[in-house]
């Protein structure tokens, strides 16, 4: 198989001095525990209540996302009553917005009983195309419980949640004590999933049929660190901070096929 030309086309590497927050030029928050967005808990029954205060630049090139027990007289008040945990959930909605690509991000992932990290990709059609019809890709997710286990996978129509199309990749190494590199390469009708360079899962419309394919549109990008939930379960009760630290997210075209859509 050729190796295909890789060109960069959007970047983000967090080399600004520490403490500063991430980009408004493209990136939004979203915030709060989903209430707001008619889906308590995210869907998912997931404990955090979403801050602009849990993500800086460490000063050292990495944005982190910090997920914090709440002191008991400083809980928000929440879907399931006071809120356990703050955290933070990013996203580049109706600001930049990509169509296929080669997205790679090195990332620490926190280890932990009930940690939740993410980097994912979801239809800009979801205002009115309801999710999971708008497509998502799941470039990275894991669980803190789970030292060597990568998930990539994809969420559309009739394959969600647990029936989604995906794969548990058992790394060689643990997640949780260094850097690595995932990245997803997203062509029309396929997409590939890496870790640390070597592909280990491909998706395809052929292999999805006869269920729909709904990635051949525009997606934008999204990292938070959620706590508990539907994929996790139950949080460590020892455990009280977690985080998520990113040094760099780029994307390429391949062979010129990819785009960035900017929105402002």
């Amino acid at each position: 198989m050729t190796k295909p030309e890789l060109s960069l086309i959007w970047e983000q590497d967090f080399n600004e001095p520490s403490g500063t927050l991430p980009n408004p030029k493209f990136w939004n928050f979203n915030l709060g525990d989903g209430s707001e967005y008619g889906i308590p808990g995210w869907g998912n029954q997931e404990r955090e209540f979403y801050t602009d205060k849990n993500v800086a630049t460490d000063g050292s090139g990495n944005l982190v996302i910090s997920a914090d027990r709440y002191p008991l007289d400083e809980q928000p008040d929440s879907y399931y009553g006071k809120a356990e945990w703050s955290s933070a959930k990013l996203t580049t909605l109706n600001k930049v917005h990509f169509k296929y690509g080669r997205f790679e991000a090195r990332l620490k992932l926190p280890s932990g009983l009930g940690t939740w990290p993410a980097l994912w990709l979801l239809g800009t059609d979801i205002e009115t195309v309801p999710w999971p019809k708008c497509g998502e890709i799941d470039i990275v997710e894991s669980r803190g419980d789970q030292p060597t286990s990568v998930y990539g996978t994809l969420h559309g129509p009739g394959y969600f949640g647990d029936k989604g199309k995906g794969l548990v990749f058992e790394a060689p190494d643990q997640l949780f004590d260094e850097y690595h590199e995932f990245a997803i390469e997203w062509l029309p009708n396929e997409i590939r999933w890496f870790y640390d360079g070597v592909m280990y899962h491909k998706n395809t419309a052929s292999e999805i049929a006869p269920l729909e394919w709904v990635y051949n549109h525009d997606f934008y990008l999204i990292t938070n660190l959620a706590m508990g939930g539907n994929f996790t379960g139950a949080i460590d009760p020892e455990l009280n901070h977690a985080e998520l630290a990113i040094d760099y997210i780029k994307v390429f075209s391949i062979d010129g096929v990819g785009e960035v859509i900017h929105q402002n």
